[in-house]
C-alpha cells in the first residue's frame, strides 16, 4: 500500500523520502513472499504426513474404516482395531448389503471413491443406497437416498442421511466380523464409539 500511495496521489518525494519507501517496498514484498513459500511448504508437509488419504487419491479408491482412537474399548478390547466396510456379496452386486471386516489392502470389496456425494463401490460401480434401515447396493442415479452429508477426506465423519443429524450408517455396538451396517441412531452409535468414519 505504500508503494502505491505516491503513485495515486501523485506526490514528489524527495530523494530520502523516495529511498526510505523503496526500502520499505522491498522488505514488505520480501516478507510476503518468504511466508508464501512458507505456508506452502506447510500444506505439503501435511498432505505427504496426513494419515487420511488426500484429494488427489479420490479417482482411485480407498477403504472406509470405523475410527479407532486411543482409549476405546471394543469387545473387551482396548487395543486398536481396524474395521473396513464391505460389500456382503463377492461381487458387491446388486440389492448386496454392506458388513464391516478386518480391513486388508488385498479385498476389493473393501475399496469404495466419493461420487458427487455418493459412494460408489469400486468393483461393481454400484452405489450405496438407503432402503429405510437398510443399506443397499444399487444403480447409481440422483435419489435423495444415495446421497450422504458428512463426507471428508481429511478427518473422522459421521455417515449421515442429507439433512439430518439424527441417522447414521453404522451399528449401536461393538463392532465384529461380518457386523451389518445400517441406518441407525447416531447417538446411541455414539455412545458406542462406532459413529465415525475415516477414509484409510
Amino acid at each position: 500500500y505504500v508503494c502505491a500511495v505516491y503513485f495515486v496521489l501523485k506526490m514528489k518525494p524527495s530523494t530520502l523520502t523516495q529511498l526510505l519507501v523503496a526500502v520499505i517496498c522491498k522488505a514488505v514484498t520480501t516478507a510476503r513472499n518468504e511466508t508464501d513459500t512458507f505456508l506452502s511448504q506447510q500444506a505439503e508437509s501435511f498432505v505427504s504426513t496426513n494419515t487420511f488419504v488426500s484429494t488427489k487419491t479420490l479417482a482411485r479408491y480407498f477403504r472406509l474404516r470405523l475410527t479407532w482412537k486411543k482409549g476405546y474399548t471394543w469387545q473387551e478390547s482396548s487395543s486398536e482395531k481396524w474395521w473396513c466396510m464391505r460389500c456382503k456379496s463377492s461381487s458387491c452386486s446388486k440389492g448386496s448389503g454392506i458388513e464391516v471386516d478386518k480391513c486388508s489392502r488385498n479385498d476389493s470389496r473393501q475399496q469404495f471413491y466419493f461420487d458427487n456425494n455418493r459412494i460408489r463401490s469400486k468393483k461393481s460401480g454400484r452405489c450405496l443406497e438407503r432402503r429405510g434401515r437398510s443399506i443397499k447396493l444399487d444403480t447409481c442415479d440422483s435419489s435423495r437416498n444415495q446421497r450422504w452429508d458428512g463426507l471428508s477426506v481429511t478427518q473422522p465423519f459421521q455417515l449421515r442421511e442429507v439433512g439430518s443429524t439424527l441417522k447414521c450408517a453404522s451399528q449401536h455396538h461393538q463392532p465384529k466380523k461380518g457386523e451389518v451396517v445400517y441406518m441407525t441412531s447416531c447417538k446411541k452409535s455414539r455412545a458406542s464409539k462406532t459413529d465415525l468414519w475415516n477414509v484409510y
